[in-house]
């Protein structure tokens, strides 16, 4: 006899509009609240409303690593959803639909499932009631197969529109436990064992911790243009404004965006933004303009598909590269946290690092990343004490802003400090900030004082380099056969393929990055060499992260790669089947 499964993968499908965010929601912040570990993932198009939207939960007792591939049960919403989603259900899997909306007779597509239609219609007659609501209907039924106490559910739906009249609460959780009703009198449970283990989770996305993160961690200043998907941080910290004292400011583009916040840094505040490739490439300029004026600021890029426009609501890793766009050399630090609870540890680092180094910090996350839901325990929001670096409060004598020093940090007073005056120009200056572009160009001073400026500011890298900057970790055999390289937001689908790697029997290891620039080159380096034969796992088509090694390094052993770019993120069986078709090929 078949043990029950653990784990069970859910997913709801219709059109933009439908509810599908809201009852994913719902659905998984009520398992979070059960003890049980959820990994989501929404895959939606960019029209408003209308086009095919579809979410899917991977639901288990055990941390989840990834969102899944095919679904054990499905939720379907409208007409389009059928002949998209039927045929990828698992073997013996559940179909619930809509019968009210869905009319034909699904049981002809497949035979080895088992079809249930809600009809909403029939069941619901209140007023108020809407069509759209049978998302919650459907998500009750599929609470009652699961086993799930429903209980827990109705409470959710209270706390999640508490704001609303009691009667809109009410009514939702009537449609709720019309739902669960129906199920339990019409349905088999489904052979799943889903225990959680009573600690209430978090349930969010990589957005909700970057900004939870910069909250935490001393941000007061915020300027953003709403770019997806990088805009759920502007949404978060819109709420927190006024009971965090924070400044929010929506910009009419990213050019502003970032020359608000340089201006804020300048005057004192910690200070970020965050866009995604189209508009840090806006950035650029003003990249540059921090470099110059060692202002500290955090930049967070949000990768989507691209070039240009590309598919703007798809994943991709595509903008390594770009992160060094920038007019002549200045320094600045590269992160890429591996998952939300990272990403939330990564903003309060980035602050520090920002001011410290007094340069500009940027942080690579993306579409999958920032917007897939995961469970996540609660953060410590002692970890990452804020550090301020060279910050003075007063001035003892003269002031230089840019003294050249030995770390190439020169002690920074705020403005309006007594006897703290001083110029911060765009052009090359001296130590105090006189301009020496066109005062002393060409004379033999100028050179001089431009070279000592110049190396100044890059030995910020050095320094960077080998005190904060970490390496990459490395999990599973020392000595095996095989290592999954990755960077950023791979990290739990490449564990998972491993897993599944190491099941099937083979040796396999993983090296993954958060740091990426400055690397500490060396001691990288002597973790390529120890590796047998490294195969990088990208979602891009370029391999970036392999181009990067290579130009910091050396390192030119990386024959093989696992690339995907169809804008969808990677799963561990994903890679599982890729790898295979890679390894035949020697």
């Amino acid at each position: 006899m078949d043990r029950p499964k653990d784990s069970v993968i859910v997913r709801i499908a219709g059109a933009a509009g439908d509810g599908i965010a809201s009852s994913g929601e719902i659905f998984g912040k009520l398992c979070s609240r059960l003890g049980l570990h959820v990994m989501a993932y929404n895959a939606y198009q960019s029209a408003i409303r209308g086009g095919h939207v579809w979410l899917q939960l991977n639901v288990g007792s055990q941390k989840t690593l990834s969102h899944g591939e095919a679904p054990d049960v499905a939720v379907l919403l409208n007409r389009t959803s059928p002949p998209l989603h039927v045929p990828q259900v698992k073997k013996g899997g559940i179909v619930f639909y809509n019968s009210s909306n869905i009319t034909e007779d699904l049981s002809k597509m497949r035979d080895d499932l088992t079809f249930y239609g809600v009809p909403f219609r029939d069941l619901i007659s209140d007023k108020g009631a809407d069509m759209v609501m049978a998302n919650i209907m459907l998500i009750g039924a599929t609470i009652q197969i699961l086993g799930l106490n429903p209980q827990v559910g109705l409470d959710f739906i209270r706390d999640r529109f508490g704001k609303k009249e009691a009667t809109v609460i009410e009514l939702n959780q009537r449609i709720f436990q019309l739902g669960v009703d129906w199920a339990r009198e019409h349905a088999k449970p489904l052979k799943i064992n889903l225990r959680g283990d009573g600690k209430r989770r978090m349930f969010m996305t990589g957005n909700h911790a970057f900004g939870m993160g910069l909250l935490a961690h001393g941000v007061k200043f915020y300027a953003a243009y709403p770019m997806s998907p990088s805009t759920g941080i502007l949404h978060y910290l819109a709420t927190k404004a006024k009971s965090h004292k924070l400044v929010v400011k929506q910009t009419e583009d990213e050019i502003a965006s970032i020359n608000f916040i340089i201006g804020a840094a300048h005057a004192g505040v910690r200070a970020a933004t965050a866009t995604s490739g189209g508009g840090f490439s806006l950035m650029v300029e003003g990249l540059g303009l921090a470099g110059m004026l060692e202002e500290p600021i955090v930049v967070i890029n949000v990768q989507r598909g691209g070039p240009s426009t590309g598919i703007p609501t798809k994943q991709e890793q595509g903008d390594l590269n770009l992160m060094f766009g920038g007019q002549g050399d200045f320094p600045r630090i590269i992160l890429a946290p591996k998952d939300a609870e990272d990403a939330f540890y990564t903003a309060g680092r980035a602050l520090n690092l920002a001011e410290k180094y007094q340069m500009p910090v940027l942080i690579l996350s993306d579409l999958f990343l920032s917007e897939h839901f995961q469970t996540a325990d609660p953060f410590n929001f002692e970890a990452v004490p804020i550090e301020r670096g060279k910050v003075q409060e007063s001035v003892n004598g003269s002031y230089k802003r840019y003294l050249i020093t030995e770390d190439g940090v020169s002690p920074r007073v705020l403005p309006g400090s007594p006897g703290g005056i001083y110029v911060s120009a765009s052009d090359e200056h001296d130590e105090s900030g006189i301009v020496i572009s066109d005062v002393l160009a060409g004379l033999p001073s100028s050179l001089e004082i431009r070279n000592k400026i110049h190396a100044k500011r890059m030995r910020k890298l050095e320094r960077a380099r080998h005190v904060d900057m970490r390496l990459p970790t490395l999990s599973g055999p020392q000595d095996a056969e095989l290592t999954l390289m990755g960077w950023g937001s791979t990290y739990d689908a490449i564990e998972e393929a491993c897993g599944l790697l190491t099941e099937a029997g083979a040796s396999v290891n993983h090296l993954h990055f958060t740091d990426l620039y400055p690397l500490p080159a060396e001691k990288v380096l002597d973790l390529l060499n120890a590796c047998r034969e490294i195969i990088a796992v990208e979602t891009n088509y370029s391999s970036q992260m392999v181009r990067l090694l290579r130009a910091e390094t050396g390192y030119n052993e990386i024959k093989r790669t696992v690339n995907r770019y169809d804008g969808e993120p990677f799963t561990g069986e994903d890679i599982f089947n890729r790898l295979q078709e890679v390894l035949a090929h020697v």
